[in-house]
């Protein structure tokens, strides 16, 4: 079925313009919202899979030997049933990230400020509605009780959070079935219009002239596929209007690309596809650069080709055939070369190293998984998914649990690696947190929520990236989420609750604390024992709220500046659970019991201290570290110095100690002047909870 594009674009009524000028604002937020929507969805079911993985990085012995919860993509020639099926939902997954980005631009170019937390999918307390149990509804695109019943039969179909399991992946391929597939499948109702008239529910021609400006994205149609809802987004782009002006003069902002144009990735790793939009008279043939991007790695369906059939006599269709001359051949769905990404690429972003630091031969799972898949379509990949799961040795965690298993240190590795707590320790911390009911609900609720605050600290760090060139991309944040969705699956066996919201932190009145027995808010009464409250967990330092909560072994510049993973950090250091402000202090609340210091590529391992003045404002003073000088001084002497060391290898959690006590004022001299050997004391600081130990450090 080709899917019908209006003509009625050509000499429209200047009486329209402010109608649709808030249309295409509202189509362009809706394309941002359907690609973010798939995100936390595919995420969910992807890390139910059943699995382990282990933490490597160039020269680190730091995690020799160890495994961690959850499964992450995996190289090698032979690969097993869950490794497959994981390998080609993360590929999926990692093009919607693409696929939002060139939303974003697109829409960020027409002049509109992307939104990642938008109503239509989330509550004003960043609870994901849009996953709630009772609904039916793919965002701006269908809702299943207008399924035909064909094969397979959808119209009682959910839109929630589950296990990879055959009816969340038959979700995933309507999601990305192409419109004459939706044709086929779905009821198209005529809804009534306020004027008498009609319009059909699905599939309806741009432009919609009974959209007003002050409607926005949530009383768009609905599109009936992503293919058509981009065939509508380049209607509105055609628009002249009876002066002889057009829609898309009135609209022509900040560009990002975190793909092709990062700095300390060496390779582009889509070559043919540019992730930005100029300004030149290409944009047009730039933005349908990207609209044939999102659906021919999407749905695999010829969209533009369409969209050019109608639009053909413009100059830069001619230009864009050109460009488009080269079209894979082979599969039905499969994707066009230039948009494949290029495994020489890849393996040069991502290289592999084995748990001793050392290069490994093939490429790591992460370029393997997107290299194997580049050449297919969504659709396709989720199809061979659908035929995997039958397979006897497919397992998820929440079928793993049901069948009465618990954790073994043998699932752990060896404790060849030096300062980590033993194998034994984190499996029974991992078996204790669901030990009985009421444990496991508490575990639940805290995993859940940490999830979605990792999630929400990514979506309103996304927010300000795109409104302001200072921001950095919460890049690791990424990887934290996936880490935070992957542990509540592997100790619980069940699905992390993202439509319950989360509680805004209140950082005029609190000083939030990092960890266990850290708090520094003056006069303190709470439990010295407790760990951070759940509305401060976080895995990135752009979700960080505010000062105190700095945590992971990514360190950051006392004097701010640098990306989030903070190995390149330059100079003084910021210490966990002391930083000075919100996006200070390295990430990762509360800090894994296993979490280490990597090598800083500047050799500098020093950190600044704090001590805080009380609410509002919590002013931070500069403050001095103790350290013994016994060899330049007879008898040793106990000095003041500016810095507080730390060394390669040290735990997290123990340099975040010795900063709170030094902060809180608990660090004592043990002896006196005529001593000959003095030390400096402090407080025991609290055996590490279980929830520490099930953690896994941050990556």
């Amino acid at each position: 079925m080709k899917t019908q594009i209006t003509t009625d674009c050509e000499n429209r009524s200047l009486d329209y313009l402010d109608a649709d000028l808030a249309c295409v604002q509202a189509i362009a937020q809706a394309a941002v919202n359907v690609e973010l929507f798939t995100i936390p969805l595919y995420m969910t079911s992807l890390y139910s899979i059943k699995g382990t993985h282990q933490i490597n990085s160039e020269g680190s012995t730091l995690y020799t030997g160890r495994w961690w919860p959850g499964t992450a993509p995996t190289a090698g020639k032979t690969l097993t049933t869950n490794q497959q099926v994981f390998n080609n939902v993360y590929s999926v997954f990692i093009e919607e990230m693409l696929h939002l980005q060139l939303a974003a631009n697109m829409s960020s170019k027409l002049g509109f400020t992307p939104v990642f937390t938008s109503n239509a999918l989330q509550t004003d307390n960043y609870g994901w509605h849009c996953y709630a149990k009772d609904n039916t509804t793919i965002p701006h695109i269908l809702d299943f009780t207008d399924w035909k019943g064909r094969h397979p039969d959808l119209s009682t179909m959910t839109v929630e959070l589950r296990a990879m399991n055959e009816t969340q992946v038959e979700l995933f391929l309507a999601i990305e079935e192409t419109a004459a597939l939706a044709a086929t499948n779905l009821h198209n109702p005529d809804i009534p219009l306020p004027d008498g008239g009609s319009r059909p529910k699905y599939f309806e021609p741009a432009p919609f002239d009974w959209f007003t400006a002050s409607m926005t994205e949530n009383n768009l149609p609905l599109f009936g596929s992503i293919g058509h809802m981009y065939l509508c987004y380049w209607s509105y782009l055609e628009i002249k209007y009876d002066d002889g002006s057009t829609l898309l003069e009135r609209l022509t902002n900040v560009q990002r690309d975190q793909f092709n144009n990062v700095p300390e990735r060496p390779e582009a790793q889509y070559p043919g596809i540019n992730g930005t939009l100029s300004s030149t008279d290409l944009l047009k043939c730039e933005l349908i650069n990207n609209i044939d991007a999102i659906t021919d790695q999407g749905e695999g369906d010829a969209v533009v080709p369409n969209i050019l059939e109608v639009w053909g006599h413009q100059p830069w269709a001619t230009l864009y055939r050109q460009k488009s001359a080269e079209v894979a051949t082979g599969m039905l769905g499969a994707v066009q070369s230039k948009y494949q990404p290029d495994p020489v690429a890849l393996a040069a972003d991502y290289p592999g190293y084995n748990d001793v630091g050392k290069p490994t031969e093939e490429m790591s799972g992460s370029a393997q998984a997107r290299s194997d898949a580049a050449n297919k379509d969504h659709y396709e990949l989720f199809a061979e998914v659908k035929a995997l799961l039958s397979h006897s040795d497919y397992m998820t965690w929440d079928t793993w649990h049901q069948q009465g298993n618990s954790w073994t240190s043998a699932m752990l590795g060896t404790n060849d690696a030096q300062n980590l707590p033993s194998t034994q320790d984190v499996a029974q911390a991992l078996n204790n947190l669901i030990s009985t009911e009421e444990i496991k609900a508490s575990t639940y609720d805290t995993f859940s929520q940490s999830a979605v605050g990792t999630i929400k600290g990514i979506t309103t760090q996304l927010n300000a990236y795109w409104r302001d060139r200072s921001v950095f991309f919460p890049g690791p944040a990424m990887g934290g989420s996936g880490d935070r969705v992957s542990i509540c699956w592997a100790v619980t066996g069940e699905v992390p609750d993202l439509v319950t919201g989360i509680v805004s932190q209140d950082t005029k009145a609190m000083l939030y604390h990092a960890c266990q027995g850290m708090d520094l808010t003056p006069d303190a009464v709470s439990d010295p024992d407790s760990c951070a409250a759940k509305l401060a967990y976080h895995s990135c330092k752009g979700s960080n709220e505010c000062k105190t909560q700095g945590g992971c072994g990514f360190v950051q510049s006392a004097s701010g500046g640098g990306s989030c993973s903070g190995t390149a950090a330059k100079g003084i250091k910021s210490a966990p659970a002391d930083n000075l402000c919100s996006n200070l202090g390295g990430c990762a609340v509360p800090i894994s019991a296993s979490q280490l210091f990597p090598k800083q590529t500047d050799d500098c391992y020093e950190m600044q201290l704090y001590k805080f003045g009380g609410a509002p404002d919590f002013k931070a003073t500069p403050i001095s570290w103790l350290k013994l000088h016994a060899r330049d001084m007879l008898p040793p002497v106990v000095k003041e110095v500016e810095t507080m060391p730390y060394k390669v290898g040290d735990s997290v959690y123990d340099v975040a100690w010795k900063a709170y006590c030094t902060a809180a004022g608990l660090v004592k001299v043990k002896g006196n002047q005529l001593e000959h050997h003095r030390s400096i004391e402090m407080p025991t600081q609290p055996e590490p909870s279980d929830i520490r130990l099930a953690l896994p450090p941050s990556t």
